[in-house]
């Protein structure tokens, strides 16, 4: 973890109220799962730094992205940021998605502000030549984001209404193939009723399940206990920004 200014390569516009990010990456080699913190204004208003998973990073030219959501002020000074902007960055920060054991496939599961990590995590293990299935799920076609996907997975785009690809949710997709699931590996990232399907879906088929939790956080590195979860532990709570984001879904209490 390093504390560094990045200079904004592009911010645009990919869905109905989702941004990609991109920016120049001056700290240590990020991995799927991990996340960072930022800052791009002024003063104290916002006061705390905002964290972000990351969807993308590329060594040959030093630069990462994130995808974001239009919600808050800091969110929408954001979407204002143009080429050459500077911005504060903390990271590499977190714990990474663990490489599914040998024989088993990767599905990895997304869903509205949880696409990016899956992309990053879905391009990483296309490049192991693992070919995993990709699964995201979106409200409508609206919402489906104009980015780059990993040419060496397979990818099943699904909405609510059935504007674009399979209708319904990433969930009842999955369903559809359930006899093919007995040996995979589960990764999910997005709401919270998908990640608890998953889970279920991973109890059913016996199979691993890790997923990443989407926690408010203020400080980002364990100091303050606002991201706290429960889980089955004897502990009973765990620091997202720093136990997580990525957890075993069998330790995460569901209820």
């Amino acid at each position: 973890m390093v504390q560094f200014h990045s200079e904004v390569i592009s911010c645009r516009e990919t869905a109905r109220d989702y941004y990609e990010l991109t920016f120049t990456w001056k700290g240590p080699v990020p991995q799927p799962g991990q996340f960072l913190t930022l800052r791009c204004w002024d003063g104290d208003n916002p006061l705390l730094r905002r964290p972000f998973a990351l969807s993308a990073y590329d060594a040959a030219e030093k630069r990462a992205s994130l995808i974001f959501q239009k919600r808050g002020p800091a969110t929408t000074l954001m979407t204002r940021l143009k080429t050459g902007d500077h911005i504060d960055i903390l990271g590499p920060l977190g714990g990474v998605f663990p490489a599914p054991a040998e024989g088993l496939r990767p599905v990895i599961v997304g869903g509205g502000i949880g696409t990016g990590p899956v992309l990053f995590l879905a391009e990483a293990l296309s490049r192991a030549g693992l070919r995993p299935l990709l699964v995201l799920g979106f409200r409508d076609k609206a919402y489906v984001p104009r980015v780059h996907l990993p040419t060496g997975c397979e990818t099943v785009i699904c909405t609510d209404d059935g504007s674009t690809g399979f209708k319904g949710n990433v969930i009842d997709y999955l369903r559809t193939r359930k006899d093919e699931l007995a040996k995979a590996a589960f990764y999910g990232c997005g709401p919270h009723p998908m990640l608890k399907g998953l889970h279920e879906l991973a109890l059913e088929t016996d199979s691993p399940c890790f997923v990443s939790v989407e926690e408010v956080m203020a400080c980002g590195i364990g100091a303050c206990q606002g991201c706290a979860v429960p889980v089955e532990l004897p502990q009973k709570f765990l620091r997202v920004c720093q136990d997580g984001p990525v957890f075993d879904s069998r330790i995460m209490k569901w209820t």
